[in-house]
């Protein structure tokens, strides 16, 4: 029998304390797990055995998860939903010769997992949207599990896509056959962690710290990423993923990127973080003014930010005369940027 004080150990051994809805999620998460069991050649089981959380960014879906999967699952599959289905499209490719490779595929993933974690499940692309309910299905005949985080309500997957009409029946699927829990609460977890990192030594805003930090406090390994496409044009990046691009100073201002990229990134990324900062001066106008020209936009759209650098660079960042004028507001303007409540009054917006 599955113990929650196993699950509350571990969380205390992180120096984490579950707030309320999170434990009442891991009682409830007991309770459904105890009744599930195994379907046999003599025993069919007809109880849901699959899990849907879903929530709000950063309260909390993915370190539920992960310590479930610690504490009880620890040999199950895990991954992230981009991870995932790229990997059922490359499986896909390899099977392409036989008559049904989606069930090629599903036997190679059931030789291999009883249960498997997916986070971060969101339906954004046709060909996921037309895949994933079928796959659903058949792993859920083989026996597999499925314990699924998201921001979306099942309901709400896939809102406005290209022939969504043809997705419904998963929606359908995963409302049925799925334990589905809102996981509630008004406190952003990934924020407070952001917020209260100190960046005023110069070993943590190193490009090896800043990483793990990342890979920490988002859960996923994206990070190698090290392009990214903005209007139709590559740039280079120290790493990104769906919603989070980190970028260099050095390198990113110094490429020939404008405003119109600017805009383009406020709206395509969740969180932009920026390290590999260096004092300027008229020799780098180039630089500046394209980073001016970027925090006048970021500022403007509200975008999450957050910079790794001792802070008592910000005030010797820039000192040319030749931008002056323009550089007061900046620095003005990264002073506030750097304060822990700009980013809590972005939370609350």
């Amino acid at each position: 029998m599955k113990d929650i004080k196993v699950v509350i150990e571990n969380l205390s051994a992180q120096g984490i304390v579950p707030n309320d809805q999170q434990t009442l999620f891991l009682k409830e998460f007991i309770q459904f797990d105890l009744a599930f069991r195994p379907s046999t050649f003599l025993f069919k089981n007809n109880s849901v055995g699959n899990l849907y959380l879903w929530g709000a960014v950063g309260r909390g879906k993915t370190m539920l998860l992960q310590v479930i999967q610690d504490s009880f699952f620890p040999n199950a599959g895990q991954f992230h939903f981009i991870e995932f289905m790229q990997f059922i499209h490359k499986k896909l490719s390899e099977f392409s010769g036989n008559s049904d490779p989606l069930i090629r595929v599903v036997k190679d993933l059931s030789n291999d997992y009883k249960i498997i974690f997916i986070d971060e499940f969101q339906i954004e692309d046709i060909a996921d949207a037309m895949i994933i309910g079928t796959l659903i299905k058949a792993l859920s005949n083989k026996g597999i599990r499925l314990f699924i985080s998201s921001n979306s309500h099942p309901d709400n997957l896939y809102k406005d896509g290209l022939q969504r009409s043809k997705f419904l029946k998963t929606i359908d699927l995963i409302n049925e056959h799925f334990f589905v829990h809102n996981l509630l609460g008004n406190t952003d977890y990934r924020l407070k962690e952001i917020v209260k990192f100190d960046s005023s030594t110069e070993d943590k805003n190193s490009n090896e710290c800043v990483k793990d930090f990342l890979q920490k406090t988002f859960d996923q390994d994206s990070f190698n990423t090290t392009q990214f496409l903005v209007n139709d044009r590559k740039f280079n990046c120290l790493g990104c993923s769906e919603r989070i691009l980190w970028l260099s100073f050095d390198n990113f201002f110094s490429s020939p990127c404008a405003s119109q990229d600017f805009i383009e990134i406020v709206k395509k990324f969740e969180w932009v973080f920026i390290n590999n900062f260096h004092t300027c001066n008229d020799d780098h106008i180039d630089k500046l003014r394209r980073f001016i020209s970027f925090i006048d936009i970021a500022y403007q759209e509200k975008q999450k930010l957050k910079f790794f650098y001792d802070p008592n660079l910000i005030n010797n960042l820039y000192s040319g005369d030749q931008l002056h004028h323009l550089w007061v507001r900046t620095e003005s303007r990264l002073n506030q940027i750097s304060t822990t409540t700009y980013l809590q009054n972005l939370e609350k917006n």
